[in-house]
């Protein structure tokens, strides 16, 4: 080892070689022999391999030295936020007067603090205070761009990455600005702006997240083909990433490939095997397909995840209506449901098992919300025809007619009734 290295290379050498205990020996002979802009220099070298707390102690040392080094005030603040220690960092900070050249540096990592405690108006008025003086900085307009990004604001965020954009910054601090840009733009609707930036996403960069979120968007615009192929690169980079089954089914769906969601829903149940809502979508696949047996298995399922579910519970109790298990419907819902459409399909399940007190309960119960649902108002009406409530099946009838003047059929029976005297 050459003599005449300083303690701080020494130290340095000591960490790289792995001698540790070594590096600790050497970096105490380094605070108290070597001269302060070595020590400057050993403690950027420490931040940067992460020895936080080594490099800390050097800045606090030379604060002591030198009380009104902006640079040393901020750069120890940074390591503080980074340690919780936020009281202490703003005390540093708070010594920076606003005529410093270290002052905007102040501003962003005050706003950096002020995130980590999610105080986001506060960071905001730090940044725009920030901006205000440096309007060209770079860091400044991706700190404004991200905290918009995360309090999902994203019309003000896309001003940002776009101003990054147009000086040529595309990537920074290991940020796709490109990617940001598109997903700002797709989550505030502006979904054909969106499309055009993820497209100028390299192929190399195209994580499956990027995927992701460019899928959904082509579902939002209805380019169903791109959106599958897209949802499809997203599972085959990682046939693991569950969240992308749902999209990648509702894709399906639109263009009623049936078979295909289906299969779509059964990979993505065996990657994820708790998901109500999969279970769902996999049930409707299945059921598109004519396979009730399944049906059945996966509604089952969604129920037993989530038996608070209204939507499977809905879906379960139409299954059983449809085929004629009404037994079964009256066994999953119970009487004191308050969605309308539960009570619809109990009325039903009641009315099918001949107890008609409760099937005019819930036939009660649901008309209020579905006093303009046709379908409803039909199957109310052949319900009090059939119990002989024939003067207030007269009144069901007028107003389902007025829904549906095409219905011939029922204007004829109605005239019927009417001339019956009812």
């Amino acid at each position: 080892m050459d003599n005449n290295e300083s303690y701080s290379q020494k130290t340095l050498a000591a960490l790289e070689s792995g001698q540790i205990e070594e590096s600790n020996r050497l970096y105490s002979w380094a605070l108290r022999k070597d001269d302060n802009e070595t020590l400057y220099n050993l403690a950027g070298e420490l931040f940067a391999l992460g020895f936080d707390g080594k490099a800390l102690r050097i800045y606090e040392k030379l604060i002591e030295e030198y009380p009104n080094d902006d640079e040393l005030l901020v750069l120890a603040a940074e390591i503080l936020i980074d340690q919780g220690k936020n009281d202490a960092a703003l005390e540093n900070l708070d010594q920076i007067p606003p005529d410093s050249e270290f002052y905007v540096s102040s501003l962003m990592v005050q706003a950096d603090l002020y995130q980590t405690e999610e105080l986001y108006e506060v960071s905001e008025r730090k940044l725009v205070e920030a901006i205000k003086l440096a309007p060209e900085e770079p860091a400044i307009q991706l700190a404004l761009g991200e905290l918009y990004y995360t309090t999902q604001d994203y019309s003000k965020a896309v001003n940002y990455y776009l101003g990054l954009i147009k000086s040529g910054i595309s990537e920074m601090s290991q940020i796709n600005i490109v990617e940001r840009l598109a997903v700002s733009y797709a989550a505030y609707g502006k979904f054909e702006k969106a499309i055009a930036y993820f497209e100028q996403i390299h192929e190399e960069d195209l994580t499956p997240d990027i995927l992701m979120q460019e899928g959904i968007t082509y579902l939002q615009l209805d380019e169903n083909e791109r959106a599958q192929a897209t949802l499809e690169k997203v599972i085959e980079l990682d046939p693991s990433y569950s969240s992308a089954y749902p999209y990648l089914i509702n894709s399906y769906q639109k263009d009623e490939q049936w078979d295909k969601g289906l299969i779509a829903a059964q990979e993505g149940l065996a990657v994820d095997q708790y998901n109500p809502e999969l279970y769902l979508q996999a049930a409707e696949m299945a059921e598109h397909a004519l396979d009730n047996e399944l049906v059945e298995k996966y509604l089952r399922k969604a129920i037993e995840l989530a038996p608070e579910n209204t939507e499977g519970m809905i879906r379960i109790t139409d299954f059983y209506n449809r085929i004629g298990k009404y037994d079964e419907t009256l066994r999953f819902a119970s009487d004191d449901i308050t969605d309308a459409q539960l009570n619809w399909n109990l009325a039903l399940a009641y009315w099918k098992t001949d107890d008609f007190k409760k099937a005019a309960s819930h036939f009660d119960a649901a008309l209020s919300d579905l006093k303009d649902t046709t379908a409803f108002l039909l199957d109310l009406y052949h319900f009090l025809r059939e119990s002989g409530q024939l003067e207030r099946a007269v009144d069901i009838a007028r107003k389902y007619v007025k829904l549906a003047p095409t219905d011939v059929d029922m204007q004829d029976e109605l005239e019927q009734l009417e001339e019956q005297g009812y």
